[in-house]
């Protein structure tokens, strides 16, 4: 059974349209540069966003994931703690999980509200919400979503990215250059913008391409269509010389459809902002962009914030301490206030399974204010243990 557009032939026919256009420019040529004029200095928000970014960010990154219950007495009282906990760090922003992860794969196959394409885990997003705002003192909360890391039921026989070496896979992703898996993205978001009160929206690390995605069909034509006549071998050969060139078309591809998205929600809800996850070599490295398909200029011209990943254990650094300062050296080169650039720092070495010292995370939080960081958040929160302290955003005294 296939999914039927008749009621929405039109936003086909637009994200088609879309997809087009953005297929059509070609990397070698100057319009490549005009992705970049979609941007934000161009939304009729601007001015506004630019005033609320003045707020600086002590963020609590929450995973739904961790308070779900199936059973409702225990899911009650999960809420209820939850609320405490908040009260206790007292984060002025919440980064809340609306998708459901249970076997942490990094995609999505259910979500936490009413929409038209996933099966709904439990309706709890807007219950959530809607208890953080009236009983803790949160003053914006942001939907965490992802933008293509969807597993579709299998009646949709969605095209998924393919991968010219099966030995370096990321997360299960909707390919981005089939129109109709736009139409599907689309259709979710605005369900949930719809049905919450949200301040803005954080795109999951899944708006990337690594050096050897995506090469189903759909991604080959439009690839040609950019002049790279040799895609199935670039996408073969990472050490090819047209790599760098081939990455930043796939960049400004990405970025593009992001930021189409995120003004067709502003046509409805024009006061919502929008942060992106991004991986931290991006911004330490730029040759990275042939492995992400990322960039931090193109972040900062297409999302409201750039949410960096400053999680040194993560990409086993082997000074955690330098690794932040270096980020903060990199990140002002792009944005010299800080004011749009968010450090998301890890308080579990995943490699290990080790949750970080309270000590430890006291002292990087200390560190990164020292050094003019605005916007600081932790993932994950663990309310039950609970980690990290309840002192996390506050100012160390003088000693």
């Amino acid at each position: 059974m296939k999914i039927k557009f008749s009621s929405r032939e039109k936003l086909f026919n637009i994200s088609f349209s879309l997809i087009c256009c953005l297929s059509l420019i070609s990397p070698a040529s100057s319009s490549a540069n005009d992705l970049n004029n979609l941007s934000y200095s161009n939304s009729p928000t601007a001015e506004q966003n630019k005033l609320d970014q003045q707020i600086e960010m002590s963020i609590m990154h929450l995973d739904i994931d961790y308070i779900y219950d199936p059973d409702p007495k225990q899911l009650t009282q999960n809420i209820t703690h939850l609320i405490k906990r908040i009260h206790e760090v007292q984060p002025n922003t919440i980064f809340l999980q609306a998708f459901a992860d249970p076997d942490a794969n990094g995609s999505a196959h259910e979500v936490y509200f009413p929409n038209p394409h996933l099966p709904v885990r439990a309706d709890l997003f807007k219950n959530i919400t809607d208890q953080i705002r009236s009983q803790t003192t949160v003053k914006t909360i942001y939907a965490w979503l992802p933008m293509w890391a969807w597993e579709l039921p299998q009646h949709y026989q969605a095209n998924y990215v393919k991968h010219a070496n099966q030995n370096s896979k990321g997360y299960i992703r909707l390919s981005p250059f089939d129109p109709k898996n736009f139409v599907y993205v689309y259709d979710v978001y605005k369900a949930l913008t719809n049905e919450v009160t949200i301040d803005g929206i954080l795109y999951h690390d899944d708006i990337t391409l690594n050096d050897f995605e995506d090469s189903s069909t759909y991604a080959i034509q439009v690839y040609k269509r950019w002049g790279f006549r040799n895609a199935e071998k670039l996408l073969r050969n990472p050490k090819h010389s047209d790599q760098l060139k081939f990455a930043k078309a796939k960049t400004a591809y990405l970025d593009g459809l992001a930021l189409q998205l995120s003004l067709k929600l502003k046509e409805i809800h024009p006061n919502l902002r929008f942060a992106r996850n991004s991986y931290a070599p991006v911004l330490l490295n730029p040759e990275s962009e042939k492995w992400f398909a990322q960039s931090t200029v193109s972040t900062l011209q297409h999302y409201d914030y750039n949410a960096v990943m400053a999680m040194p254990y993560m990409e086993k650094a082997a000074d955690p301490k330098q690794f932040y300062l270096d980020l903060i050296v990199k990140a002002r080169q792009h944005d010299p206030a800080l004011a749009r650039t968010i450090f998301e720092i890890q308080t579990i070495d995943w490699n290990t399974q080790r949750k970080l010292s309270n000590e430890e995370l006291l002292e990087t939080v200390q560190l990164l204010k020292e050094q003019g960081v605005q916007h600081i958040g932790y993932y994950p929160e663990d309310p039950y243990l609970p980690h990290p302290s309840s002192l996390i955003f506050k100012p160390k005294k003088p000693s």
